[in-house]
Formats: structure tokens, sequence, C-alpha cells
């Protein structure tokens, strides 16, 4: 099982921990790229009990566009985004790829919402690529 750990810009909020990566979505819904400020978003899926949290981020909720509630946690301090949480993925956390420092960890599996993707993005083609979210 890898070990990992990461942290916000401003190291106020810290992650560790060990398990595997259940999948490592890039993300390209309209809502991942406003979250974060780039084109798309890339997150590992893991088991939430496999993680320590350090610190207590904020947290900023909306609706996805299933329905799901969706829970974004941040740093207060820098802004960070460190994680977050699904409705519909119970006991999964989505860790944001660019905490972790073990940077050979952050191998994306799959494209999600092509549909809005930005336009000049380029995708790797040799991954499973969907317009949505898959079930």
């Amino acid at each position: 099982m890898p070990k990992f750990s990461g942290s916000c810009l401003c190291g106020k909020i810290k992650l560790r921990g060990n398990g595997n990566i259940n999948v490592s979505p890039n993300c390209h819904c309209a809502d991942c790229r406003r979250a974060t400020g780039a084109v798309y978003a890339t997150m590992l899926f893991i088991t939430e009990d496999q993680v320590e949290i350090e610190g207590t981020p904020s947290t900023f909720h909306h609706k996805s566009d299933r329905g799901s509630d969706m829970e974004k946690c941040f740093c207060s301090n820098c802004g960070s985004q460190v994680f977050g949480r699904n409705s519909s993925r119970p006991g999964i956390l989505s860790l944001r790829a660019g905490i972790i420092d073990q940077t050979e960890l952050i191998n994306p599996t799959v494209n999600v919402f092509l549909s809005s993707k930005v336009t000049s993005t380029p995708i790797n083609n040799q991954l499973p690529a969907y317009d949505k979210m898959p079930n």
C-alpha cells in the first residue's frame, strides 16, 4: 500500500495516510474548473478511513449535476482546496492531486466530463473517457 502525505500551501491542513488509490480522474466539469482555477482537476479517490487529517478545513457545499451533495474542503488561511466528499460515494475522499508530496502516486486513470472541457485542453487518448461522470 502506498504511503502518502500532503498539505495546503501554508501547511495549516496536512494529510497522511496509507492506502490504495481507487481511481484517479481528471475532471473537466465547470465546478472543478471554478473551484481549482485550472482547466481541470486531478483527484485521487481513496477510502476515508485510510487518511488522517491534521487541522480543520473550511467547507463549501453545493449540488452536483446529478443532485449529489458535494463538499469542498479547503484551508481558510491560504485557500488551497485539499479534498472533497460526494454523497453518492460515502466513505471516499477525493484528494486534490496537487497537494500530494509523493508525485509518483499521481497517475490519472480516466477523463470525466469531457462534454464541458476547455477546447484547447490536451487529452490522453489512452485513458477511458466519459462525457459525464460514469456510475
